[in-house]
């Protein structure tokens, strides 16, 4: 299916990494030209010359910590000034610890929010001032299915992604009559380098082997697996093409069958 996306202009956001690079991969064999951006130059890099190189699309990079209050701003203008539009703005960023209810110190808490909500709200409100002039753009956020089912050892990441859903429903609301779109897809567990970490860390806290604390979710998939990354971004590229026209202010679950209440 041809989605419209070649020569669209797209900021991935996180792009170095996890669902951004998979997002970025698969935007650019949907020919689209892409603004990546993250904290690691040379990961930025790595990932840009392997889409240069699989689907000869153009594209450019941008090392920049979304923690500081203009980071959105800024990538938006060098996206602007090098490709002169933005029709597409996807932000995988953000990562949260976690750990027992009672141990979680305040910084974890605050973390939290900075890297998930905060940066992902300022990449929402940088985006949104030039697709608003234009009257059109789409905006896709990965922010994750803890926001709608939490899981009582992953609470600080739970609640900023409810707090990011909560502030992208507003705004898609706000600016749907100016031709701007904004949605979410909300990954189940999945086969990311955080998700492996975050895994990692809970049968360190728990004294049990890595096995034992996926076990721990995967037995609760009905389709008895974690998603791979490539598999969001297929769900991304829909909700950025005009397939999706008549969708804005909402989530996209995909999760395997994991939450246990309609989305």
């Amino acid at each position: 299916m041809d989605l419209g996306l070649k020569d669209k202009v797209a900021i991935v956001a996180g792009g170095n990494k996890g669902f951004g690079a998979a997002c970025a991969h698969r935007l650019g064999a949907e020919g689209t030209r892409l603004f990546l951006t993250g904290r690691n130059a040379d990961d930025l890099e790595n990932v840009a010359v392997g889409i240069r190189d699989a689907h000869g699309v153009d594209v450019a990079t941008l090392s920049q910590d979304l923690l500081e209050t203009d980071g959105g701003d800024k990538v938006v203008a060098a996206a602007i000034e090098r490709f002169g539009a933005l029709d597409i703005m996807v932000s995988s960023v953000g990562a949260s610890g976690g750990g027992v209810f009672w141990e979680i110190p305040d910084q974890v808490w605050m973390d939290s929010f900075g890297l998930k909500f905060m940066a992902n709200v300022r990449m929402m409100r940088a985006a949104v001032a030039p697709m608003r002039a234009q009257k059109s753009g789409r905006m896709v956020v990965i922010v994750g299915q803890l926001g709608k089912q939490p899981h009582p050892r992953i609470l600080p990441s739970a609640t900023a992604n409810a707090a990011l859903l909560a502030a992208l429903k507003g705004l898609a609301d706000e600016v749907a009559g100016e031709g701007v779109i904004i949605n979410a897809v909300n990954p189940g567990p999945s086969r990311t380098e955080r998700w492996n970490r975050l895994m990692e860390n809970l049968a360190r806290d728990t004294g049990r082997p890595v096995a034992e604390a996926e076990a721990d979710f995967t037995t609760d998939i009905p389709m008895g697996r974690f998603g791979e990354p490539d598999e969001i971004a297929r769900h991304v590229c829909f909700l950025a093409s005009d397939a999706a026209g008549y969708m804005t202010g909402t989530s996209v679950t995909a999760d395997g069958g994991w939450i246990k209440f309609p989305a």
